[in-house]
């Protein structure tokens, strides 16, 4: 509850998401009032009035929320690495399985990730450990692979994409 004083609830965040769930149907209001049997008839404009008004509302209110979240937010790296370390690696497991399948074939890169991960957990060792350990990857350079802080996914590709259409 928000009574309680070491409590903050995650006001803005909510708005923001409210607003998201709202904004769909009052776009398709606008969206059905665009059909037109002539130059602007009855009805259709005037219906157009109270959702644009409320999605400008909407949408600037959220605008305005994930600024101020945004100016708050603080990295704590310490923090997010012992996140990281809660998988033991296991987190950049599937980039893992590519790198794996071009080595091994994928039946064999799938069924060694299986148990390297179970051990894992296990022994409390990181994944990368353990696949430094093995005599079939001796020679296979993984320490990239296995670095989570080096494990961005496809963001590159999609900032690029984003980038290139500006």
């Amino acid at each position: 509850s928000s009574a309680m004083p070491h409590k903050a609830n995650p006001v803005r965040s909510t708005l923001i998401a409210a607003a998201a769930r709202r904004a769909p149907q009052l776009a398709a209001t606008l969206y059905g009032s665009l059909a037109a049997e002539d130059e602007r008839p009855a009805g259709a404009w005037h219906a157009e009035w109270e959702p644009l008004r409320d999605l400008l509302r909407l949408t600037g209110g959220a605008a305005r929320d994930a600024v101020e979240l945004t100016e708050g937010l603080t990295v704590d790296a310490d923090a997010m690495r012992a996140h990281l370390d809660l998988t033991h690696g296991l987190i950049v497991s599937e980039r893992l399985s590519a790198e794996l399948a071009a080595v091994l074939g994928r039946s064999r890169a799938k069924e060694l990730l299986t148990e390297l991960a179970r051990r894992a957990y296990t022994e409390g060792r990181s994944l990368g450990e353990l696949i430094a350990e093995r005599e079939e990857l001796k020679g296979v350079e993984l320490g990239e692979a296995t670095d989570p802080t080096r494990y961005t996914g496809s963001a590159g590709a999609l900032t690029d994409r984003a980038l290139e259409r500006r």
